[in-house]
């Protein structure tokens, strides 16, 4: 099975006109109603469209961004290729209940190493996703799915067991060291390790920072523009950032920066960004057919105007998605300059996977320091980025809830009544840090309130390693759960 994945740039970029083909590659596979970017198109030996995937990710390419497409894609085709070696082969359309779960058996214990349980469940999604296309009346490629499914969702194919989310955390003191050793570079005593490799140390140390105090997620942070910080406020406020086009589900939400973060950004912004962007200038250049040319920001509305791919665009800023702002430019004194608050050596922003790698180098320096100097707080064994939103809700859920419960006992001790149904509506730590970290289910949230109740030592000893050494989250929480009047 041969397959591609549509990819509008690769067409701008390599299309060449063809001998006796009277045909505008580009204007065809961006005219109105051609393939999305992203969808797979799958081949056989005869290079002709192989049914019944080709179709199938047709009518899922209208709902599903680039990224959810991929891996679609390889789940249905690694589903394939076990089919194919069964006795007597099977594939999707002829496959019986006993051959899925034989597939789900085999990933998730028979194979040498299971995957894990994460895994089976998106593969399980492909199938269900497949499945529900074969059986739609408009397509009738099958009469029924050969597996039945409850009301509730449920099928042969779940799991038996419940997956939680595993949360970890960091303690001030853990975080203190990742940062400092980790992705600064320096030793345990602070002196500098001139030993030290790690590029853009200033620029890493910002994103870990903005990180852990707002609880962002990677692709979040990782494409914010510079004109959606921009420079700290002479009044010390905070700097408000609306998500929805970066953000899961495409959920709206405003992001407080704080102005210490706000200030650690701008230090990165007027030394090594500035230094980056300049010496990137000549490359993107060389790009500019491909790029998003910026000629009008309009603060005002929060839009952004310019030339992409030929035609004058115009954006809000907050809608605007990962792809698009990978490519924004302006205009700059050395030539185009990269609108990315973030930026990689190329000029433009660093993709999730190199900030993963970024961060894996720094876990991995900070666990060998550690051990060479013998410091007794080292930093966990496992860590992701995703443990610095983890530790944000856990520390801001555990501080707003110590906080209500003070206000509650300070107006009681004052004679005053309890507080009414909207008060605590109103004032719901669960609510609040559901709303910061753009959940769309309290049952998410839920999940790190019970993992508090579990550890509730260990938390209580992380909430006051960092109030002790860092006062951000208690000003933050206080501002969030407004005194009420005794």
């Amino acid at each position: 099975m041969e397959y591609v994945f549509v990819s509008h740039a690769k067409v701008r970029r390599h299309a060449v006109a063809l001998e006796g083909v009277d045909l505008d590659w580009v204007e065809y596979v961006t005219r109105p109603g051609a393939l999305k970017e992203g969808t797979p198109f799958f081949m056989g030996s005869d290079m002709r469209p192989l049914e019944p995937l080709t179709s199938c990710f047709f009518e899922l390419a209208k709902r599903l961004g680039a990224g959810s497409l991929e891996d679609y894609a390889y789940d249905l085709m690694d589903a394939s290729d076990f089919l194919e070696i069964l006795d007597p082969p099977a594939d999707l359309l002829s496959a019986t209940e006993e051959d899925l779960l034989a597939y789900r058996d085999w990933l998730t214990e028979q194979q040498d190493e299971p995957v894990m349980d994460s895994t089976w469940m998106r593969r399980r999604a492909a199938i269900n996703n497949f499945y529900d296309w074969a059986v739609d009346p408009d397509v009738k490629v099958l009469d029924r799915r050969p597996y039945h499914r409850r009301k509730n969702g449920k099928d042969v194919l779940s799991l038996p067991v419940v997956n939680d989310l595993d949360v970890r955390h960091l303690t001030y003191s853990q975080w203190r060291f990742l940062k400092q050793v980790g992705l600064r570079g320096l030793l345990p005593d602070e002196r500098v390790d001139r030993s030290f490799r790690g590029g853009a140390p200033l620029r890493n140390c910002a994103v870990a920072e903005l990180a852990v105090t707002t609880g962002m997620r990677l692709r979040e942070f990782s494409t914010l523009l510079d004109v959606e910080v921009g420079p700290p406020r002479r009044d010390g406020s905070a700097t408000l950032v609306d998500l929805k086009g970066t953000a899961k589900y495409k959920l709206p939400r405003t992001v407080e920066i704080q102005h210490a973060t706000v200030r650690e950004i701008d230090f990165y912004r007027r030394t090594e960004r500035a230094k980056t962007v300049h010496s990137a200038a000549r490359t993107l250049q060389r790009r500019r057919a491909e790029l998003f040319v910026v000629d009008d920001i309009n603060s005002r509305q929060g839009k952004l105007s310019g030339i992409l791919h030929g035609r004058r665009r115009t954006f809000v800023i907050k809608k605007m998605d990962a792809a698009t702002r990978r490519i924004t430019v302006i205009e700059g004194d050395r030539g185009l300059e990269s609108m990315a608050l973030f930026v990689g050596r190329g000029g433009l922003m660093l993709s999730p996977q190199r900030w993963e790698q970024i961060f894996a180098s720094a876990h991995t320096r900070a666990l060998r320091i550690s051990e060479e100097y013998k410091v007794k707080e080292i930093v966990p064994s496992v860590f992701k980025i995703h443990d610095l939103r983890h530790t944000f809700a856990v520390s801001m859920l555990q501080l707003l809830t110590e906080l209500v419960a003070e206000q509650e006992a300070e107006l009681r001790r004052l004679g005053g009544h309890g507080a009414y149904l909207a008060d605590h509506i109103s004032k719901s730590p669960q609510l609040t840090v559901q709303r910061l970290l753009g959940h769309r289910r309290p049952s998410s949230t839920m999940r790190y309130l019970r993992y508090i109740r579990k550890t509730n030592l260990l938390v209580a000893r992380a909430i006051a390693e960092w109030n002790s050494q860092d006062t951000t989250y208690a000003d933050y929480a206080a501002r969030l759960a407004p005194e009420r009047a005794a």
